[in-house]
């Protein structure tokens, strides 16, 4: 990346977002940079001499270069790389859990004695496959040295099974060596031994074309502010079907640790939020002091999706006349519509037994 000038670009687009953004540099993460880089480098940059419409960025004339940060080779590395660091970081990561996952073998354990579980996940370990081997991932389990291809027609016979999907991508994700790709060049596949999936997680082939003549290039994990394009990807394009029918035919929804930023899984928890009866949503975070009191004054933008996407109606004042404190850690909707948990996942692990008590309360409205 530093033969390529990407450490230059990268410090460019941080600074120049750090003096733009409320928070300065705090507010600045990977994910504005990368979105960045690729919005640039897709809309900024002359099209190839006589390239045809469906390859000229409509942007581009209204737009044009983007003098000081002119190195397309610079934002290509970053574009690149970003994804290569964060894969490493994460793959590193999941070999050393810092805390014991028998809590979390418990908690899905005892769902899937009572409920077909389905689980929808935007973090990139494979903690919960560690926890829960058994869970279909969408691609055949057993042990292989070689990449797995994703088989639909298996995929969607597989409706009721107990499953974890990696809606942004897995460190077991990587692209086929060349000498097993097949007409397919960009299929993300599945390799059993995440050492091997680091091996082939970068992409080398050429840009996929968007709708408005811009590229992006495609990555093993999903990152930055315009997910949809990539999620058009095989595996992500069935997962994010398969995840608007479960949200839609679910008892109950639990949403743990979710930032409610990515717009596009918040509009299939509308949908399902809107069905008459509505199924009762549990959601487990985090809040300094309690639930209640950080959010009677002060909204967010995690509680004001909670409030107007998730129709929470325990946030702000509302609780008054609609929550029910249940201390330590649980509040509660009289109507039994919604429940929060505000001492953190590892907290909520720890406190298992006072869910069952806790579920009883809670019914579609």
């Amino acid at each position: 990346m530093r033969h390529f000038g990407a450490e230059q670009a990268c410090k460019r687009i941080s600074d120049t977002l750090a003096a733009y953004l409320a928070g300065g540099s705090a507010a600045v993460n990977f994910e504005h940079i990368f979105h960045c880089a690729q919005e640039i480098l897709s809309t900024t940059f002359a099209p190839t001499l006589h390239a045809v419409n469906e390859y000229r960025p409509i942007l581009y004339p209204f737009i044009g270069r983007w003098v000081a940060l002119n190195e397309q080779d610079a934002l290509t590395a970053l574009v690149r790389g970003i994804p290569e660091i964060l894969f490493n970081e994460l793959s590193v990561a999941s070999d050393n859990p810092t805390i014991r996952l028998t809590p979390l073998t418990s908690f899905i354990d005892n769902l899937r004695e009572t409920h077909l579980t389905r689980i929808y996940t935007t973090n990139y370990d494979d903690f919960i496959l560690q926890a829960v081997p058994a869970l279909y991932h969408g691609f055949d389990s057993s042990p292989s040295s070689g990449p797995k291809r994703f088989e639909p027609d298996t995929f969607w016979a597989s409706a009721n099974k107990d499953c974890v999907f990696h809606l942004h991508g897995s460190v077991h994700f990587g692209f086929p060596p060349p000498s097993q790709r097949t007409d397919d060049l960009n299929a993300l596949c599945w390799f059993h031994d995440r050492p091997e999936a680091r091996v082939h997680s970068s992409y080398t082939g050429s840009p996929e074309r968007q709708m408005d003549g811009s590229v992006y290039l495609p990555s093993a994990l999903i990152t930055g502010f315009d997910k949809l394009s990539r999620m058009q990807q095989t595996p992500q394009s069935h997962y994010y079907a398969s995840l608007a029918r479960d949200a839609m035919t679910a008892d109950v929804i639990f949403l743990i640790g979710f930032s409610l930023t990515d717009l596009h899984i918040n509009a299939r928890l509308a949908e399902a939020r809107r069905r008459r009866p509505s199924p009762p949503l549990l959601f487990v975070d985090w809040w300094e002091r309690s639930f209640l009191c950080d959010t009677r004054w002060d909204m967010n933008r995690k509680e004001t999706e909670m409030l107007h996407t998730l129709r929470m109606l325990i946030v702000g004042d509302h609780y008054r006349d609609r929550a029910t404190p249940t201390p330590p850690g649980w509040t509660v909707a009289k109507d039994g519509s919604c429940a929060v948990w505000d001492r953190g996942f590892r907290e909520f692990l720890n406190d298992l037994d006072r869910l069952p008590g806790i579920l009883a309360r809670l019914t579609a409205v």
